[in-house]
């Protein structure tokens, strides 16, 4: 395995850098419309396009889910970056919003990014975390024999509050707070689908799909740490996809990984394409 900038890629030297670009804008392109898609389904919602920034935010508690995001590559001037930051600052700081800023690593200039982080905390931004954003063709078949689950599509309400549930109790979250993002009606869509599995009726891992920008993305997926290495987390995610495959016909898959997740992603295909560094004030 190689490494450079955009993370871990497979093959010699000859490896296609532009194809690697082309991936890298394909997950942070979805992951915009995520956030777009959230922001429409609720009043507080609001998308818009600012100098060099996109806004994608939902209104909510959960502050990363009020996003700013590179519109276009920041050029090599931290003064250009700077002036992103406080676009984005000035904005949320008007609506009085807790806010995050998903800074996509192949955005950045080598040189701009050994200082950007420097630059973020200048305005008051630290870093809160740093996502993997990876890309799959097709996915590799499993090396293990995958559970049997009760797989639910998510729409009714016993649905959506059992998805609130998995993903509130996975990522140590209020469970309004998950209401507040996932128990809207509007919000479960043929583009954006949700899928949880059950044993023996009990809801253990949860996933979602978003098809958009010429890729399906794999966002949620969460399972209870008491059901931890029993393959129910690969066994939603490769369901998802699969009727996301034939709903949509796209094979291009792509997700943002925990540091948790990402041994069972690169397992399943998955290749780093880039990074995203979340800065939150």
């Amino acid at each position: 395995m190689e490494r450079d900038g955009f993370g871990d890629r497979r093959g010699s030297a000859d490896t296609d850098v532009s194809a690697v670009m082309d991936r890298a804008g394909s997950v942070e392109e979805n992951l915009v419309e995520f956030f777009r898609h959230f922001a429409r389904a609720r009043s507080s919602g609001e998308v818009m396009e600012m100098p060099g920034v996109s806004i994608a935010s939902c209104g909510a508690s959960v502050h990363t889910f009020n996003g700013a995001f590179f519109s276009e590559p920041v050029a090599e001037s931290a003064g250009l970056l700077e002036r992103r930051i406080l676009t984005a600052s000035v904005h949320y700081a008007a609506r009085g919003l807790r806010w995050a800023f998903w800074a996509a690593e192949h955005k950045l200039p080598a040189a701009i990014r050994r200082r950007s982080r420097a630059v973020f905390h200048a305005h008051g931004l630290s870093l809160a975390y740093e996502n993997p954003g990876m890309a799959a063709d097709r996915l590799l078949p499993p090396l293990r024999r995958l559970p049997n689950l009760d797989f639910r599509r998510v729409e009714k309400e016993p649905e959506r509050l059992d998805f609130c549930f998995v993903n509130a109790a996975a990522f140590r979250m209020s469970f309004e707070w998950c209401r507040e993002l996932y128990d809207l009606e509007p919000r479960w869509t043929s583009q954006f689908t949700g899928w949880v599995g059950y044993v023996n009726g009990r809801p253990v891992t949860a996933a979602a799909t978003l098809a958009a920008s010429g890729a399906v993305g794999v966002y949620c997926v969460a399972t209870l740490s008491e059901e931890w290495r029993k393959g129910y987390g690969e066994a939603v995610v490769r369901h998802a996809l699969d009727q996301s495959r034939e709903e949509h016909g796209i094979e291009l898959t792509i997700l943002q990984s925990s540091a948790e997740g990402l041994p069972l992603y690169k397992q399943m295909g998955y290749e780093v394409v880039t990074r995203f560094q979340v800065y939150s004030a």
